[in-house]
């Protein structure tokens, strides 16, 4: 049987046996610890906001290998924390990672979400922010205003007006002062006490663990972004993160 044949009848059983979970609303709790070098403590800050859930389509690991090329977990990408090592190398090349096609465009700029790997207790996505014409956008800051010191990782440090210590500017900037752009939530929509790393740059992975407790399911990754690198806007919306391989990832993982 030719390729094309395989590939035709792959993507026929699979997009057959794709489910969609219903569109509903929810109320989102949000907060988030600012990340910054300061001596004191930055208080918690949370509030309320009213958004509609989006499923997310997936296509199958197999079809999309075959269309798109290797995993990029799979690809050695750099790790994180110690969050993206050689056992999730090992996992996705075994085609433990999941393709996904989620995209929020604003300006002219695309968040793009390619793929997903999830474990037990581990969530990681693979991302690109992009241009019109398919490019990454240029890893470039607006810093007028701020009493820039220095930087670190190619990203702006910055002295705060009557605060001690200094501050990071994040390539990635929320709606509102002192939160996440990027959090989970479960099925009742509670924001989940999780571990949070990025790349912090156009292209990378974006992170979510818990050394304590199994992540419940189904999860929603939700986005509130007004701000990537230099340029303005506002990037919201939601999906569900698909965790059907997490349990066979987990133990290719050990």
């Amino acid at each position: 049987m030719s390729i094309e044949k395989i590939i035709k009848q792959s993507l026929t059983k699979q997009m057959d046996e794709t489910t969609i979970p219903d569109e509903l609303d929810q109320r989102i709790r949000q907060s988030f610890h600012r990340y910054h070098k300061k001596k004191e403590t930055v208080s918690m800050k949370k509030k309320l906001l009213m958004m509609g859930l989006v499923a997310a389509i997936i296509l199958p690991t197999g079809v999309y290998a075959a269309l798109n090329g290797t995993s990029y977990f799979a690809d050695n990408p750099k790790d994180l924390n110690g969050l993206v090592g050689e056992e999730v190398k090992q996992a996705a090349a075994k085609g433990l990672s999941i393709p996904i096609d989620q995209k929020i465009t604003d300006q002219g700029i695309t968040i793009h979400f390619t793929e997903v790997y999830a474990e037990d207790s581990k969530v990681l996505l693979h991302y690109r922010i992009e241009q019109q014409n398919g490019e990454l956008v240029p890893f470039e800051f607006n810093t007028t205003g701020l009493d820039v010191v220095g930087e670190e990782n190619g990203n702006p440090v910055y002295q705060d007006k009557g605060l001690e210590g200094t501050s990071f500017l994040s390539f990635f900037g929320a709606s509102k002062e002192g939160y996440l752009p990027f959090y989970l939530t479960d099925e009742s929509g509670k924001e989940l006490d999780v571990g949070i790393a990025d790349h912090n740059k156009p292209e990378g992975v974006l992170a979510f663990t818990s050394r304590e407790f199994k992540l419940p399911q189904p999860l929603t990754l939700n986005i509130d972004v007004n701000r990537i690198g230099k340029t303005k806007g506002n990037w919201k919306g939601q999906f569900i993160v698909d965790q059907s391989k997490a349990k066979e990832a987990t133990e290719a993982a050990k």
